[in-house]
């Protein structure tokens, strides 16, 4: 039997010890890495899931402050910025940015700060400071408008144009102080008269801007007689809101208007203005305005 040498068999232990544990060792290599993959996939696991909840959270901010500026802007919108279409956007006549009518020095137009509309400012009539709220110079602007358009305004503002200010703005300006109210007009054969009133307001859309109209100036040189305080008390009506309190429903006939089953006078009468006595005989009124002057 042949002997094998003593030192080649340590020699091949060697050899197997030393597979052995390169072995072990790619085994352990392998098994850092895999947990050092296992550990960073968890902390970018928890990193994403940080950072998709901080963006939720933003984004859930920017939803409701798009919410939020939504709901102002329908405000705003609603409170008196009418659209382009209306006479408050009229973009050819803006004028000098006023408070009120009694700034200006001469009459023209202007662009009121609060509420946010154009207006015409009379200044030479009956000592000034009057802010015109409805205008007729002649029978081509129809008046024969929607609630919306009364509400919002329409027509074109100017010293010789037809419009109607807005139900909106006029309450805006007469709920912040006593304001009084001059209305002239014309007849058929231009003869001239007009009748003023001490008191004035109109309430807001949710009382159907409601008249306020007392205090007729009687004494007064070329007055037409008392007929507006007839609808003192009044709820605006238009054809599409009736809000008159006779079954007669005038606004489906008569335009917009503060009628008590229909009217003594109503300057927005379609075709022309009325005002009883004065247009017995000439029925249409040739030219109207109203004006306010608050304090």
């Amino acid at each position: 039997m042949r002997t094998i040498p003593l030192i080649l068999l340590v020699k091949c232990l060697l050899i197997v010890l030393a597979e052995s544990s390169t072995q072990q060792q790619v085994e352990n290599v392998d098994s850092d890495r895999l947990e050092n993959f296992e550990e960073r996939f968890a902390n970018l696991a928890e990193s994403i899931s940080s950072n998709f909840t901080a963006l939720s959270e933003r984004i859930a901010k920017l939803e409701k402050l798009n919410e939020t500026f939504t709901r102002s802007q329908e405000s705003l919108n609603k409170g008196i910025i009418p659209d382009a279409s209306t006479v408050c956007n009229n973009s050819n006549q803006h004028g000098p940015i006023i408070t009120s009518c009694k700034q200006p020095s001469t009459s023209g137009v202007f662009r009121m700060q609060n509420p946010n509309v154009q207006v015409f400012c009379e200044m030479d009539s009956f000592n000034g400071g009057w802010l015109v709220i409805q205008q007729r110079v002649d029978r081509t602007l129809d008046f024969n408008r929607s609630w919306a358009e009364y509400r919002d305004g329409f027509g074109t503002v100017g010293k010789n144009d037809n419009f109607w200010l807005s139900l909106e703005a006029v309450h805006q300006v007469t709920s912040r102080g006593s304001c009084e109210l001059s209305v002239e007009m014309k007849d058929g054969s231009g003869r001239y008269k007009y009748a003023r009133y001490s008191q004035f307001g109109v309430a807001g859309e949710d009382d159907k801007y409601r008249l306020t109209v007392d205090g007729y100036l009687w004494w007064e040189a070329g007055r037409t007689g008392d007929m507006f305080s007839h609808h003192n008390g009044m709820k605006f009506s238009t054809f599409d809101g009736n809000n008159d309190p006779g079954d007669i429903k005038c606004a489906q006939r008569f335009g917009g208007w503060w009628f008590k089953q229909c009217f003594l006078c109503n300057l927005n009468y379609p075709g022309g203005g009325t005002w009883h006595p004065f247009t017995n005989e000439e029925f249409i009124l040739s030219y109207t305005r109203m004006m306010i002057r608050c304090e």
